[in-house]
């Protein structure tokens, strides 16, 4: 898959996040499906790629939703880097490897956006309410990142990364 078509994969994974699952009954659910498919980039394209796909992605959601500009750019480019990296030292592992990687990535992307918001004075929240909400969205885009794992693979793998990844089913 072309990197342009990666970015306008994560532009509809923006588009669904900020209209469908902003309505009753899916607004509980929440998953940030953006981080989700950035560690699937991460993990089947490599760091360099996700790394600029997450700047790319994040600057587009700055302008478009965001208070100030930079936050979710910053965010998303640092959690799609590290976690290329990581991917890259545990790739030949199952697919249970995968996720709990995935769902340390997606804590850590809710936790620095909290702590930026906090430092810059944007956000007056508690840090247990905060670690509370970080928590749920956790879950949530685990179950998402189990239930996006195939389409994922198919879509973004190159022939290689492909038959390590179904090596790891």
């Amino acid at each position: 898959m072309h990197p342009l078509l990666i970015l306008l994969t994560l532009m509809g994974a923006l588009v669904v996040q900020s209209t469908v699952l902003q309505v009753q009954p899916f607004s509980f659910i929440a998953p940030n499906l953006i981080v989700v498919f950035l560690l699937y980039v991460s993990m089947m394209r490599g760091s360099l790629t996700a790394l600029y796909c997450g700047l790319l992605i994040g600057l587009i959601q700055d302008i478009l939703f965001g208070t100030y500009l930079g936050l979710y750019a910053y965010t998303f480019a640092t959690v799609g880097y590290f976690a290329g990296m990581t991917f890259r030292s545990y790739w030949s592992r199952q697919l249970v490897m995968v996720i709990l990687i995935m769902l340390g990535y997606s804590f850590l992307a809710e936790l620095t956006a909290y702590g930026l918001s906090r430092l810059f004075g944007y956000a007056h929240v508690d840090l247990m309410a905060a670690v509370t909400h970080t928590v749920r969205i956790m879950i949530w885009n685990g179950v998402f990142a189990l239930l996006l794992y195939v389409p994922s693979v198919k879509l973004l793998a190159t022939e290689r990364g492909r038959s390590m990844a179904e090596e790891s089913l």
